[in-house]
């Protein structure tokens, strides 16, 4: 069946072929002089319409793309800033998303109306991509107002009554407000939310571009045609005119407009376009693509060995090394944590290597659960984790958690770690200096003690 799909995609119309049919059009256009007029005022009407429909699909499909941006700017707002400084609780982009919650350009709205126009089917696709990934976002947004309001309430207001409620899981009832504003700040500022954000930007945009692209070619085949017509009605001379200056015009959009294309693209490292054009040219885009396909394949295989630790999946030290060099910079507070398991070769002399294994996989686990996704396998028995942006309340929470997640686990692992405010009066060697010291420290006390 993908066979199948595969030779569709590429067939095309071989460029030879084309020289039978313009033969036998120019010895049949003596036939189609009496229907000229009436075509020229059917297709010309066409062409109006045509302009037309595609202002006003392209208004409806940006409509989706302002109204995200408008929601995510204004939860976002409110929950990096719920309360105003002298307070009060900052009610003003809670409203401004009320208001717009209430408009009627949401995904599913916007997309049901283009269901009943008359689009190609690769648009239809875009903005559905983009309406899911809208609703995503909502949900998210959503979820994050309802943990944020959790911790500062907002008066009972009528503008607000819009927003619906969301309701809170029994875990996220449990946590302390510190923990309930994170998590609400993940939602919204998170990778997967930036994601849907950037798919919603991405698909419109490819769907503006695909109605823009086939209202161009209805328009170009229109004017082709009306052209062709009325220079029929002078003569068969200007009409054979005609023919070859439409003929030009096929061969640019068959070939070189779409080879324009492959060399804007190639460079981006893009995919080309695969329906376009001839059959040789489908070809040739066909081929690129499918080296394309085995190289990213390729860099993704080699980017994953180079980086991660095989046995606990976490990033190894190369990548550890590589996170530090891309974090150089100032203006944020940052932690640095060295851990160490404990006992690991008496459990490998005792037990064996399979269960020295297993205890740095769960020590790995016990770490990255606690730490976030920063953490990284030295190698050997020595983990680390950076988290940015914390406070040294907020750091001993996440050691009382890790201390508390070892005994769970049925883990040791002595741990050391040193802070800073500000990453631009130290750097990252004196905080890993001083991490080890400090866990080594820990470590000598682990093994006296035992």
């Amino acid at each position: 069946m993908d066979k199948d799909k595969k030779s569709l995609k590429v067939s095309g119309i071989p460029a030879g072929k084309l020289v039978l049919p313009i033969v036998l059009v120019l010895a049949v256009l003596h036939l189609a002089i009496i229907s000229t007029i009436f075509m020229i005022s059917k297709t010309s009407s066409s062409l109006s319409t045509i302009m037309q429909n595609a202002g006003h699909y392209n208004q409806e499909a940006t409509s989706l793309l302002a109204g995200s941006s408008l929601l995510s700017e204004t939860s976002g707002s409110f929950i990096l800033m719920p309360q105003a400084e002298n307070g009060e609780s900052n009610v003003s982009p809670l409203s401004a998303y009320a208001q717009e919650l209430m408009q009627d350009r949401r995904g599913p709205a916007v997309l049901q109306r283009f269901q009943t126009y008359d689009v190609p089917e690769k648009a239809l696709e875009f903005l559905s991509v983009a309406a899911e990934c809208a609703d995503n976002m909502l949900d998210a947004q959503l979820h994050a107002i309802a943990l944020v309001r959790s911790v500062y309430p907002t008066p009972d207001l009528p503008q607000l009554s819009s927003i619906p409620d969301y309701p809170l899981t029994e875990e996220e009832q449990n946590m302390t407000d510190e923990q309930r504003v994170a998590a609400a700040r993940t939602l919204v500022l998170g990778s997967v939310y930036g994601l849907n954000k950037q798919s919603v930007s991405q698909n419109v945009n490819a769907c503006v571009s695909v109605l823009e692209e086939a209202s161009s070619q209805k328009a170009a085949e229109t004017g082709r045609q009306v052209g062709i017509l009325r220079s029929i009605l002078w003569a068969i001379t200007l009409t054979i005119i005609a023919i070859l200056t439409g003929t030009f015009v096929l061969l640019y959009m068959q070939i070189l407009r779409p080879l324009k294309g492959f060399a804007r693209t190639i460079p981006t490292g893009g995919a080309l376009d695969e329906t376009t054009g001839f059959q040789e040219v489908r070809l040739v885009a066909s081929a690129y693509n499918g080296v394309r396909n085995r190289r990213d394949a390729l860099d993704n295989i080699l980017r994953s060995a180079a980086e991660t630790d095989a046995l606990t999946s976490l990033p190894n030290r190369y990548r550890f090394e590589q996170y530090i060099l891309e974090s150089e910079s100032s203006g944020y507070s940052v932690a640095m944590l060295l851990f160490d398991v404990n006992f690991l070769k008496s459990t490998n002399d005792t037990l064996g290597h399979l269960a020295g294994d297993e205890l740095l996989v769960s020590a790995a686990k016990c770490i990255s659960r606690c730490f976030g996704e920063n953490c990284f396998r030295f190698g050997g028995d020595e983990f680390a984790a950076i988290v940015k942006d914390c406070t040294p309340d907020s750091i001993e929470a996440m050691i009382s958690r890790f201390e508390t997640t070892e005994k769970e686990m049925n883990v040791s692992i002595s741990f050391g770690y040193a802070y800073t405010d500000e990453i631009g009066n130290t750097t990252f060697k004196n905080l890993l200096d001083e991490a080890d010291q400090k866990m080594y420290a820990y470590k000598e006390q682990v093994h006296i003690s035992r």
